[in-house]
């Protein structure tokens, strides 16, 4: 991909005020290199495979979780990534409180009922937002994948409207992580804060 479309798509991210976080999965350390030139400190990661390899060249980025957690993978998860988008279990809470480092999560909401995706359900999301406060864990937004039959707008709309609320409920920092390289434009138009794009930036 030129550089003239990756300004392309980070300036119409960067003009709603959100984030552009590039997704690395599969990806070698020489095929991010351009992401990294340009100014990314921050990279989206699937596996903790790709995770320890760009790692190794890719020391001062903050790195973010975004794929589904198993559980026996968590602690590491925690240790190594500055944010982790997928949480959405109880038992991921506990396990985390229990680790005590200092980490940043949002919460992953199914917000279309999809049965081959995480996430709790919209009428679940205050309850489980206050079990993370009851257990000291750092929640700074919610995160949602739509189905892809889905309308998007509605999806995105419905995710803006949870989030606004629970700004006005609880005063928290309220990011929202929506929106990959096919639908992050409408997206932004409903309040994400962070976008999620990998195949648009390597094509």
């Amino acid at each position: 991909m030129e550089i003239s479309n990756l300004e392309l798509i980070n300036s119409k991210v960067v003009s709603y005020g959100a984030k552009l976080l590039p997704v690395v999965k599969n990806r070698t350390n020489e095929e991010i290199k351009f992401l990294y030139e340009f100014g990314f400190r921050e990279f989206g990661e699937n596996r903790l495979t790709d995770f320890n390899l760009h790692k190794t060249v890719y020391k001062d980025v903050d790195y973010h979780f975004i794929a589904p957690i198993q559980s026996r993978k968590l602690k590491e998860i925690v240790k190594n990534f500055k944010y982790i988008h997928t949480i959405s279990r109880e038992k991921e809470i506990d396990i985390s409180e229990k680790l005590d480092i200092d980490c940043n999560y949002l919460i992953q909401v199914n917000i279309d009922n999809d049965p081959k995706k995480s996430g709790v359900t919209k009428n679940q999301v205050f309850k489980f937002y206050e079990y993370c406060i009851e257990k000291k864990i750092t929640v700074v937004g919610l995160m949602t994948i739509p189905d892809i039959n889905s309308d998007p707008k509605t999806i995105f709309s419905e995710m803006h409207h949870i989030n606004e609320k629970l700004i006005m409920d609880y005063s928290y920092k309220g990011e929202l992580s929506m929106g990959m390289s096919n639908d992050y434009e409408v997206a932004l138009d409903y309040g994400a804060t962070i976008v999620r794009i990998g195949t648009k930036l390597f094509t």
